[in-house]
This record gives structure tokens, C-alpha cells and sequence, in this order.
């Protein structure tokens, strides 16, 4: 609540009104995904799929976000959110007794479709109720919500799943009916676009996009699954989980305000994906060490939600037409994290504990500062904020 007053002098009441409704719901949604999630990786362990199935199975993730995307050209902000909420929960019900891996990506696949139906329209509802020379910080709040809630969900999840995984289930199907009861406390709106439309608008940042979406398979699917090598019981995952929600809140929020301030993101951008891509190239050196492995899946925990929020708002300042640039940047993120995470199968599929995928995801990293440096500074084709 302090939080959304710095934005109190700057909005109407019933603007502020509806973006503190707005935030509840937000974190009641990320709530329910994040005590279905906290401890599903050691929970597919442990029903039998093996490392290369579990990937696979995001491969059937974004497979399905990005079909949602294709089919579907017309969103009602409502009706769509609690279709996100209903298809989340029953991807969580197909995997509570794992027979087949079929059964297990189409729970993947129905994830998909929940997580593509909410943020899409969730993103243009958040930035359009933020004033413009608030973006940074709006920004920071909405990348603060779910590490926070991250704090304590995996622990309550993790002692859940130390009794029984059951108890997990059963928090995760009440937790489903609070987020469904706020949806109907929102600004409804109708979403119509045009992909062909929204890849034009996008084009000075959909490279960045692209790129980003890519090395996301590093967080998405490498931490998780390489930390089983490490720790495999629930509560013991969940305490890892929660250690790395700690380590981005508070310097997310500071940077948020800093970067309103300067009205410069692109100057923090070089600083932070230098540091993202050189961290992801120590990864090679984590993966024999626990405490190797928590010091460097920290560390990027911590730059993680900084990058999340200056790449935000950096999309933001520059294509203000949310309702024509959030579908493209949706389906651009989603078609680079396919190809990550195809990647890293196929680099599991070679190798059982693969090291050269960190080198492929720390040179995409790296390309990032370096196309954002030759446009602005070499061709001068472009002028970013």
C-alpha cells in the first residue's frame, strides 16, 4: 500500500482505486501460481520423468502460449483471466499422479495457455493506469509482487510436501477460487490486435525482446532442473526458492525509482546484461559445488528482477501504444524462450549434465548490449530513453 501512494499525486482517485484493485488481484493470481509451482520440479522427479522430460515438457509450454497467441486475436480482460486461472489449475490436477509423460505435457501445454491469457492483458491493464513519468517504478511493483509472495510460498509448500504433496493441491485449489473472486473486482476491457501490425511497431526493440526470451531458459529451466543435482526434497527446494526471492526485492525497487529520475533505461541496460551474461559463463564452474550453485543462481536472482524492470519499462517509453506492442512482445518473448529451452534439450540430450549451454546463453546475453551500443552509438538509428 505505501507503495502505490508515490503514485498518488499524479492520478485521479478512482485511477488509483483501480490500479490497487488491479495489484491485489495480481498478487492473489501469483499467489496460486507460486504455491502450485514452489515445489512441482522435485515433485516430477520424484514421479519418475527424468531431466530431459522435464524440459521437453516446458518445450510443450510455450508450444501451447504461443498457439493460445495464433488462434486467439480477441481477449475480454475478465473472461480471459479466469480462463487463465481454470486452465492453471487443471494443468496442476493432470499432474498430481503422473502415468505417462503425455499426460504431463499436456498439463505444460495448458500452463501455457494460463500463463499467456493472464499476462498479456494483465501487462497493458498495469502500464495503462501508470503515469508516464512513473513507468520505472510501476515497473518495479509489479516485478516486486511475486518475489515477495516467493519468500513464503515455497517454504509453506515445501513443508506442505514434506507431509503429503496433497496438502499442496488442496492450498493450491483454494488459492485458485480467492484470485477467480478478484477478478470481478476489475476494469474490463476488450483486447483486438494484429500480430503483423504489432511486429512492425515493435521493430526498434523486438531484437532485445527476442534476445531476452532466449537466455530466459537459463531461469526457466536450467536453475531449476540442475539444482535436483543438488537438493531434491521439497522442503529443502523450497528454502532454495526462497533464498533466491530474497535476493531481488529491495534493490528492484530502488532502481525503479532511480531509473524515473534519470529517464535514461537504456544506460542501465548495458551495466545489467554485461553482468548477466558474465555470470552466466561462471556457470560452468557451479555445477560440481552446492556452494558454487547458490552463490551464482543468487546472483542472478538478485540481477534477474533489475533486468525485468528496466527491459519493461524500456519497451514502455517506447512504443506508448500498449494495446498494439504487448501481443508482439508477448509472442517474440514466447518464441525465444522455445528456442532456449529446445536448445538446452538438445544440449541435455547430447550430454547428461551439459556445460557448453551456458556459453551459447551468455553470448546471447551478450549480444544484447552489443546491438543496443551499435544502434544508438555506431548507425545512430535509433534513439532509446
Amino acid at each position: 500500500m505505501k507503495l502505490l501512494t508515490k503514485l498518488k499525486p499524479l492520478v485521479s482517485n478512482q485511477a488509483r482505486k483501480d490500479f490497487f484493485n488491479l495489484v491485489i488481484f495480481y498478487s492473489a493470481y501469483l499467489w496460486f501460481r507460486s504455491i502450485s509451482n514452489a515445489v512441482l520440479v522435485p515433485h516430477f522427479y520424484k514421479e519418475g520423468l527424468s531431466f530431459t522430460q522435464i524440459i521437453l515438457g516446458l518445450v510443450f509450454f510455450f508450444i501451447g502460449a504461443i498457439l493460445l497467441q495464433l488462434i486467439f486475436k480477441q481477449y475480454s480482460a475478465i473472461k480471459h483471466w479466469r480462463l487463465s486461472i481454470i486452465s492453471f489449475y487443471l494443468s496442476i490436477l493432470l499432474i498430481i499422479n503422473i502415468t505417462n509423460p503425455f499426460q504431463f505435457y499436456l498439463s505444460l501445454a495448458l500452463g501455457g495457455f494460463s500463463l499467456l491469457g493472464f499476462f498479456m492483458l494483465y501487462n497493458i491493464a498495469h502500464f495503462e493506469l501508470t503515469p508516464k513519468n512513473h513507468t520505472g517504478f510501476s515497473s518495479a511493483i509489479m516485478f516486486s509482487v511475486g518475489p515477495s509472495i516467493a519468500l513464503a510460498t515455497p517454504l509453506i509448500a515445501g513443508l506442505l510436501a514434506q507431509h503429503s504433496y496433497y496438502y499442496v493441491w488442496i492450498i493450491s485449489g483454494i488459492s485458485a477460487l480467492i484470485a477467480m473472486f478478484f477478478t470481478s473486482k476489475q476494469k474490463d476491457f476488450t483486447l483486438k490486435y494484429s500480430l503483423k501490425e504489432s511486429m512492425s511497431y515493435l521493430q526498434p526493440t523486438r531484437i532485445f525482446i527476442f534476445l531476452q526470451g532466449v537466455w530466459e531458459a537459463l531461469v526457466i529451466a536450467i536453475i531449476p532442473i540442475y539444482t535436483l543435482l543438488f537438493i531434491s526434497t521439497p522442503l529443502k527446494y523450497g528454502i532454495y526458492m526462497a533464498y533466491l526471492s530474497l535476493m531481488s526485492i529491495l534493490a528492484n525497487l530502488f532502481l525503479g525509482r532511480a531509473t524515473d529520475k534519470i529517464q535514461k533505461r537504456s544506460i542501465f541496460l548495458y551495466p545489467l546484461t554485461i553482468s548477466l551474461a558474465l555470470t552466466t559463463y561462471l556457470f560452468p564452474f557451479t555445477t560440481s559445488s552446492l556452494v558454487l550453485w547458490i552463490i551464482i543462481t543468487g546472483l542472478i536472482k538478485f540481477l534477474l528482477p533489475l533486468f525485468h524492470n528496466i527491459s519493461t519499462a524500456f519497451l514502455v517509453d517506447a512504443h506508448p501504444k500498449l494495446r498494439v506492442a504487448i501481443p508482439g512482445r508477448e509472442l517474440l518473448l514466447s518464441v525465444g524462450r522455445l528456442i532456449g529451452i529446445t536448445i538446452t534439450l538438445i544440449s541435455f540430450l547430447l550430454q547428461p549434465t551439459p556445460k557448453i549451454i551456458f556459453l551459447f546463453l551468455g553470448t546471447v546475453m551478450l549480444i544484447y548490449p552489443a546491438t543496443l551500443y551499435y544502434r544508438t552509438t555506431i548507425s545512430k538509428r535509433y534513439n532509446y530513453l
